[in-house]
């Protein structure tokens, strides 16, 4: 009986050793998306002016909000949830979906 509980007190320490190293690590699910959604973005962002389907304006505005998003989650200042729905919000603003 002693070396189950002994078993298993390690077994909690190992678990919450993995547990404790894996907290920061961000969903790569997650990721991915974030990843496909600046790629529509910077693919409309980058379109030829002559066949774009968006004014020039917007556009512009597109590009400003993406910079300022951008250095908010690289700086810390938002989550990595937040700038997704933000990067959502760029997406329906530039008719990409």
């Amino acid at each position: 009986m002693f070396f189950i509980l002994q078993y298993d007190k390690q077994q909690r320490r190992r678990v919450n050793s993995l547990l404790k190293s894996t907290n920061d690590v961000q969903p790569l699910l997650m990721m991915q998306s974030l990843g496909q959604k600046l790629s529509k973005i910077n693919t409309v962002l980058t379109a030829n002016t002559y066949n774009a389907a968006i004014p020039a304006d917007i556009k512009q505005e597109i590009e400003i909000q993406l910079q300022q998003i951008s250095y908010d989650y690289n700086s810390g200042h938002i989550s990595m949830q937040v700038y997704n729905n933000k990067l959502s919000d760029l997406l329906e603003k530039a008719g990409a979906r």
